[in-house]
């Protein structure tokens, strides 16, 4: 029994996945139509997000999946042996044919959204390994490259000087936004200042005023940056939460100027601290010492990043006025492996994350605060890391997992709408 049996490659299991990406489309719908039930997932999943040029079609996305899920069973001639010089015979023997089940098809989901967002770490993890990501990487950026340019080709452009008030600053907002994140900087920054001339000061311009600060943090301008964002209430309101605090940190560290660094970086430390202190269904566990500061450990439910569950966080208040901030979560994923839970120890930095461990059973808080505390005195290596990649600074790439509790976390948002009685802090201000 043990000579039969095999380890299945993540390589070979992500295969319709694979086909999802690089196959031609035309190829995918013949296939799929010949009974192919790899190129029925692969098309079911370019239709449900509508990739590739293939029309959007949850319905149809969903009755392929169908097709791909079903098992099929066919008679197969095996020869027997006879015993003892008798003659050998031949029978029919059923061999089932097992197509993509729901969970895989689950799993192939994520793994995929993995390569469309651009998440490394979490896609070897979740692609089964991370030679599994690495072999649909060049297919996977090559379609997100065309979401781009669709999305560019898409948008409804606003021409800045067409804007006089401030009240009808939504419109070019909203495409200063979708510039930034299709990479259109220059376009970013002349929507971005035209929201600031016509708003001022005030609350209105505050987004505008983290997106300008960002992008003269890009040129390596961190002077422009502290001036634009001197009007800013800091840790401002949602849902700019802990965004406008990040952005003048990162200022301060491109200066190096150390003393305001940490004056900023405390200040944000502390009212991420009152704000889950506040929170009604976060519960503070207990604040213990370790290497190079001081770590509180909450038990903080909600949804940390899609398909990834948060139960706790270990937040840091560092001593050196130099580090970092950073935040520890575990975390739970359901159905991760063979349709079994699993929970992860991951390390949140504003520069990238690490996962440090992972569990098959829930750990205890004591594990939790042990581990929390080893990795903080260098003792836990991660198992994998993702950083920062070259080109245009960034400056929080995690900042509701560094800074949680300051208005943009969507889970606490959504339990806010659903309460909007209850106690919070500054989450609760109403946004600009």
């Amino acid at each position: 029994m043990a000579a039969c049996t095999t380890a299945v490659d993540p390589i070979a299991r992500n295969a319709p996945l694979k086909l999802a990406f690089a196959e031609p489309v035309e190829s995918l719908r013949q296939r799929s139509d010949s009974g192919d039930r790899e190129a029925q997932y692969a098309l079911s999943f370019l239709m449900q997000g509508g990739l590739r040029g293939v029309e959007r079609d949850a319905l149809g996305a969903e009755a392929l999946r169908a097709r791909a899920g079903e098992t099929r069973t066919q008679m197969t001639p095996i020869y027997v042996p006879g015993a003892k010089g008798s003659p050998g015979t031949t029978t029919m023997v059923p061999i089932s044919s097992y197509g993509v089940s729901d969970a895989e098809a689950r799993r192939m989901d994520a793994c995929g959204a993995m390569l469309l967002l651009g998440e490394p770490a979490l896609g070897g993890a979740v692609c089964g390994s991370p030679a599994a990501y690495i072999d649909l990487l060049p297919a996977g950026a090559a379609v997100r490259e065309e979401m781009m340019r669709g999305f560019l080709a898409a948008g409804v452009r606003v021409d800045p000087a067409t804007v006089s008030d401030c009240g009808a600053t939504e419109a070019l907002w909203a495409d200063a936004a979708f510039r930034m994140g299709a990479g259109d900087r220059d376009g970013a920054a002349a929507a971005s200042e035209r929201v600031i001339a016509l708003c001022g000061d005030g609350q209105r311009s505050w987004h505008a005023r983290v997106m300008r600060a960002q992008l003269h943090l890009d040129a390596a301008e961190p002077d422009q940056a502290l001036a634009v964002m001197a009007p800013v209430e800091r840790p401002a309101p949602a849902p700019i939460g802990a965004f406008a605090s990040e952005v003048v940190i990162a200022a301060h560290a491109m200066r190096e100027d150390w003393y305001a660094y940490r004056r900023e970086r405390d200040l944000l430390v502390g009212a991420s601290l009152d704000a889950l202190r506040a929170e009604p269904e976060t519960r503070l566990i207990e604040t213990f010492p370790v290497q190079g500061g001081t770590a509180t450990l909450f038990e903080r439910q909600g949804q940390l990043l899609p398909g990834l569950e948060a139960e706790m966080v270990a937040l840091v208040a560092p001593d050196d006025d130099r580090a970092a901030l950073r935040g520890i979560w575990l975390t739970r994923r359901d159905g991760f492996v063979n349709g079994k839970t699993a929970w992860f120890l991951d390390e949140y930095r504003c520069d990238g994350r690490s996962t440090l461990t992972y569990f098959t059973d829930r750990p205890s808080e004591a594990m939790v605060r042990d581990h929390v505390a080893r990795r903080l005195s260098g003792a836990l290596e991660a198992l994998s890391t993702v950083v920062q990649g070259p080109g245009p600074a960034t400056a929080c790439r995690w900042p509701v997992q560094v800074a949680p509790g300051l208005g943009d976390d969507p889970a606490v948002l959504a339990r806010q709408t659903a309460q909007p009685d209850a106690a919070s802090s500054a989450a609760s201000t109403p946004a600009p």
